[in-house]
């Protein structure tokens, strides 16, 4: 069984809180932040970034950016778009919880792994 916890993520500063989520002391977005950094994908992470602390601040985004994942989950899951790179969120009653990122081209099996990693996190507390 795996050990959960949250924590800030301390680039994105806004009305809304955003973190990300501890699975066994690891940081999901900071593993998928070194995966991407060095890459030719390391610009769309800071815009994916620069996206999320844009929400964080109560503005909107265009569904071609962010959008709920169908069918529709409680509670609510999103999607943080660019080009190649994907970002999966949930909702928590003070912002967002950052669960993992992904590529577009694993996306099915990265919504799967973000699903089962979300209910195991709720199902902990």
């Amino acid at each position: 069984m795996h050990t959960f916890a949250l924590q800030k993520i301390s680039v994105i500063k806004g009305i809304q809180r955003f973190e990300q989520l501890m699975v066994d002391g690891i940081g999901q977005l900071d593993e998928f932040e070194k995966d991407v950094m060095g890459t030719t994908y390391s610009g769309e992470l800071k815009k994916l970034f620069t996206y999320m602390e844009y929400l964080s601040n109560n503005n909107t985004l265009p569904e071609k950016i962010f959008r709920e994942l169908k069918p529709s989950k409680n509670p609510k899951e999103y999607e943080f778009k660019s080009k190649h790179l994907r970002i999966y969120v949930t909702q928590q009653f003070s912002g967002k919880i950052v669960v993992i990122g992904g590529y577009k081209n694993s996306q099915k099996q990265d919504i799967k792994k973000f699903r089962s990693l979300k209910k195991q996190y709720l199902d902990s507390l």
